[in-house]
């Protein structure tokens, strides 16, 4: 899958820093676990289980 779109948002400095520990907690990109997250959400999958 492509990736087209951006998304910029603008985090608290508390925020910033609890998704800066937990990737590099899990050496990962906070674009990555900001993925990972909307994959896990249900309307992300279709009806049948499988991924968009």
């Amino acid at each position: 899958m492509s990736r087209t779109k951006r998304l910029q948002m603008l985090l608290s400095d508390l925020e910033y820093k609890t998704l800066n520990d937990y990737a590099l907690l899990r050496q990962m990109s906070m674009s990555e676990i900001l993925r990972d997250y909307i994959k896990s959400l249900s309307t992300y999958k279709n009806i049948d289980g499988t991924e968009r």
